[in-house]
């Protein structure tokens, strides 16, 4: 008879589409038995009562501001948010302070933010024209992957971006070349820097500074123009391309005639493309202003059917926080408040909600959150399936209960940006086991950190 450190009873996962009963025993922090196995016993026991046993999710694109500025956000209250909404790992984007494009600044920020994440976290690294020699040390002490904006920062932000803002094709093609040696994703901020550059102007020429006019600076064809570069460009040099929150129908498109033609190419989009339209920009104003912003009702539906048809391989976050006073800067001056969202807490059940709506099926979710993820940056199967042998991240999902979001009730220290409060959603997170350790349980709470992982490609 076997041992087990914890049991999952009751549970049911997806095997080929269809739902299966089974317990789940997981032993040092890896799934060590599938099955109904009344022999084995486990130290501890949680009865799924019936409830769906998901892969833990993955989030390939937050913000979690530290270190740096903390006051925002932080990996405690981050990651905390993370396992509310099932999120097992996240990958930390770059552009902190300081931001990461040199092996030092990597290990010391996976130093400091592992003693405060209750989830697993991957970092991931700023590319430019800039660093090139440090790529390969970069992937080697444990980047996940290669970030660079094809955008200019915003002004008072430039050292937040410094190493990673790439405006000129042949700069960015010999970062595109760097970042292909380390054998890594490059994940890319597409949108055209001129362009922009140039609309903006002219709406500050024509004393535009009304929430639209965030709208008509970075129409889009600026995504369009940056997707058609960075796919040409990533095409010629064999790069593992990555398109992060993708907003339009256009872009969606090129990628996915890319991807008929051979190009090592992925995508995510975000749910606050799933679900608004540039009108969020007048009900909400700055609090709705984020990059790329949202676009027509037919982008958001070609999106959602672009989930569906799996031409969109992965719905990420884009956890993007700033203070309540940050934001409200927008409402005399649009171009003043600075672009973001939170949404790491809420993307699962805004997921949920979309199958009981039959825009999804059931068996999307685990792949456009977890698998997919998990494949593409290279750390399936250990992470993204529930499998003998993969790490217990899992999560426990009650997909019938009824919710009403609350923005107060959230993780995140700007709640009172959140643009989903009030939203009523289907489907509820009642366990988080991040490395076979209970992290979060509805109605009790949270572990302690230290359970969390610096996670690397395999």
């Amino acid at each position: 008879m076997t041992t087990h450190d914890l049991q999952i009873k009751n549970a049911r996962i997806l095997r080929n589409g269809e739902l299966v009963g089974c317990d789940v025993f997981v032993s040092s922090g890896k799934i060590s038995s599938i099955g109904v196995v009344q022999t084995d016993r486990a130290s501890r026991s949680i009865d799924a009562a019936g409830r769906i046993l998901l892969p833990g999710l993955i989030d390939p694109h937050v913000h979690f501001r530290d270190p740096g500025a903390t006051y925002k956000e932080d990996f405690l209250t981050g990651s905390r948010g993370a396992v509310v909404g099932g999120t097992t790992t996240v990958f930390d984007m770059p552009n902190t302070k300081p931001s990461v494009t040199s092996t030092e600044t990597l290990l010391e920020k996976a130093r400091s933010v592992k003693t405060k994440a209750v989830c697993n976290f991957g970092l991931i690294a700023g590319a430019s024209h800039e660093n090139i020699s440090s790529m390969m040390d970069l992937a080697k002490s444990g980047a996940i992957a290669f970030k660079t904006f094809m955008i200019s920062p915003p002004v008072d932000r430039e050292k937040d971006y410094a190493g990673m803002s790439v405006t000129d094709s042949g700069q960015l093609l010999q970062t595109m070349e760097g970042v292909a040696r380390t054998g890594l994703v490059h994940c890319i901020h597409a949108e055209c820097d001129s362009t922009v550059s140039m609309l903006t102007e002219k709406m500050k020429l024509e004393n535009r500074k009304d929430p639209r006019a965030h709208y008509d600076s970075r129409p889009n064809f600026t995504e369009e123009e940056a997707v058609s570069d960075a796919i040409i460009l990533a095409s010629q040099v064999r790069s593992k391309l990555h398109i992060v929150h993708v907003s339009t129908k256009q872009a969606i498109d090129l990628i996915s005639g890319a991807k008929k033609k051979g190009v090592n190419v992925s995508c995510e989009t975000c749910p606050q493309y799933l679900l608004f339209t540039n009108e969020i920009l007048d009900k909400r104003g700055p609090y709705g202003k984020f990059n790329p912003p949202p676009r027509t009702v037919e982008d958001r539906d070609s999106l959602v059917n672009s989930l569906a048809s799996r031409e969109i391989d992965m719905v990420a976050t884009d956890h993007a926080p700033h203070t309540n006073s940050e934001k409200q800067l927008g409402f005399g001056d649009i171009f003043m408040a600075p672009s973001g969202t939170p949404g790491v807490e809420t993307r699962l059940p805004i997921l949920l909600t979309f199958v009981h709506q039959g825009k999804l099926l059931l068996n999307d979710i685990p792949r456009i959150s977890s698998s997919a993820v998990a494949k593409r940056f290279g750390i399936y199967p250990r992470k993204g399936t529930i499998e003998i042998g993969s790490d217990a991240d899992l999560a426990i999902v009650d997909i019938d209960q009824a919710w009403k979001i609350r923005s107060s009730e959230l993780q995140t220290k700007s709640w009172e940006t959140d643009l989903y409060d009030g939203m009523e959603v289907k489907g509820r997170v009642k366990f988080t086991i991040v490395n076979g350790e209970i992290a979060y349980e509805d109605g009790s709470g949270f572990a302690s950190p230290g359970h969390a992982e610096f996670i690397r490609p395999q």
